[in-house]
C-alpha cells in the first residue's frame, strides 16, 4: 500500500529552505520549486500535481526514493530521467493509460502502482529488469483492470510480487511461473482454482496463502473456511466438512495431473 502518513510535513515554499536537507514533502503548488535544483534530495514526497506541475518538477530533481500520490498526469515519461531511482511509489491517477520506458531506471529495483484506474497495457513493466518487488493494485472503491500478467513474467529477478484488488481479463497467473525467485507472493483469490494449484506445484519456494485447497479465517455469519479459488464458496469447518474434503481433493488433483504433465 502508499505510505501515506509516514511523509514529512507539506511544505507551502521552499525559500529559505536548509541545501542539507535530503527528504522533502511537497505538493504541486509549492512556491519556488526551482530551489529543487539546488538541493540534493534523496528522498522526495509530492502530492497533489497536475501535468504542468509534475514536468515542472521532474526537471529539477533526482531523488532515490520518490513518492507522488494525488495524481492528475497522462503523460509519465518524464520519470525516463530518474537515473538515480531506486523505490518509486505511485498512488492514485485517473489519467496515465500506458506507464513510461522502465528501461531508463536501471538502478530501479521497486515499484508501486496503486489506483490507476485507466491502466489496462502493463507492457511497460517488462523493461524493469533490475525489479526485486512489485506492488500492483486498484483503488480503495475501483479495481485495477490488465489484460494479462504476461509482462510481469520476464521480471525474473523478482523477490516478493503483490496484487492487490486487480481483475486480469485472461485469468491466468501462468506468467509468474517463470519467476523462479520469489520468495513471498500477495494476491488475492479471484482467479481459477487450477491456477493456484498449478503455480503451487512450480513455484515451490515461494510463500503464498493460497498455495492450499482453503485458509481459515475468523468466523463471518458461521462460515470460517475460505475454498481457494474464483467462485468457491465460504464454508464452516464443522457443518460442512464433506465439502471441505470434496473441494480439497479437486485441488489436488489439478496439482498431481500437472506436476505428471511436467515429467
Amino acid at each position: 500500500m502508499f505510505p501515506i502518513g509516514e511523509q514529512p510535513r507539506i511544505l507551502k515554499d521552499l525559500a529559505g529552505i536548509n541545501e542539507d536537507v535530503q527528504e522533502l514533502a511537497i505538493s504541486g503548488k509549492t512556491k519556488n520549486i526551482e530551489l529543487l535544483g539546488e538541493l540534493k534530495i534523496r528522498n522526495l514526497w509530492i502530492f497533489t500535481v497536475n501535468q504542468t506541475q509534475f514536468d515542472k518538477i521532474m526537471e529539477y530533481v533526482n531523488p532515490e526514493i520518490l513518492y507522488i500520490d494525488e495524481m492528475r498526469v497522462e503523460n509519465l515519461s518524464k520519470l525516463q530521467k530518474m537515473s538515480n531511482l531506486r523505490r518509486l511509489y505511485l498512488g492514485w491517477n485517473p489519467k496515465n493509460t500506458d506507464l513510461w520506458d522502465l528501461s531508463y531506471n536501471n538502478n530501479l529495483s521497486y515499484l508501486l502502482i496503486q489506483g490507476f484506474s485507466k491502466l489496462e497495457d502493463l507492457s511497460p513493466i517488462k523493461d524493469g529488469k533490475k525489479l526485486e518487488g512489485l506492488f500492483l493494485g486498484g483503488a480503495i472503491m475501483k479495481t485495477l483492470n490488465a489484460k494479462t500478467l504476461d509482462p510481469i513474467g520476464d521480471l525474473v529477478e523478482l523477490n516478493e510480487l503483490t496484487l492487490m484488488n486487480i481483475k486480469v481479463k485472461d485469468r491466468s497467473l501462468e506468467p509468474l511461473m517463470n519467476l523462479k525467485r520469489l520468495k513471498k507472493l500477495n494476491v488475492s483469490n479471484q482467479f481459477p482454482m487450477e491456477e493456484y494449484a498449478k503455480l503451487s506445484v512450480v513455484l515451490q519456494n515461494t510463500e503464498c496463502e493460497f498455495f492450499k485447497p482453503y485458509v481459515r479465517m475468523e468466523s463471518t455469519e458461521g462460515k470460517d473456511i475460505m475454498m481457494i479459488g474464483r467462485k468457491r464458496p465460504f464454508l464452516n469447518s464443522k457443518t460442512d466438512a464433506e465439502k471441505i474434503r470434496k473441494y480439497e481433493q479437486e485441488f489436488k488433483t489439478v496439482q498431481e495431473e500437472f506436476r505428471d504433465g511436467m515429467k
